[in-house]
């Protein structure tokens, strides 16, 4: 999994800017992982796994490849963000 931009900042230092593996030892969703790594909800924009658009309550398998983006400011994503602003846990 990776985290980039400013989402870095909530993350251990031999963490941020790099991929790093899942450690959770029973599979879960994406809110359950970031709950691990102890970043916001509200700072999330888009999460792929393996390359494809997902909300926070899709099951993650093992060896799947997680990529997670801060809030774009200058960047259209719409039509792939599936995350729900008004919906918050």
């Amino acid at each position: 999994m990776r985290f980039y931009g400013e989402l870095n900042d909530y993350l251990p230092l031999y963490l941020q800017q790099r991929s790093f593996a899942n450690t959770l030892r029973s599979l879960s969703t994406v809110r359950v992982l970031l709950e691990t790594c102890a970043v916001p909800y509200n700072e999330i924009d888009l999460i792929l796994v393996n390359g494809k658009p997902v909300d926070f309550d899709f099951q993650l398998q093992p060896n799947d490849q997680i990529s997670i983006y801060p809030i774009f400011r200058s960047v259209d994503i719409a039509p792939l963000n599936l995350i729900n602003r008004g919906h918050t846990h």
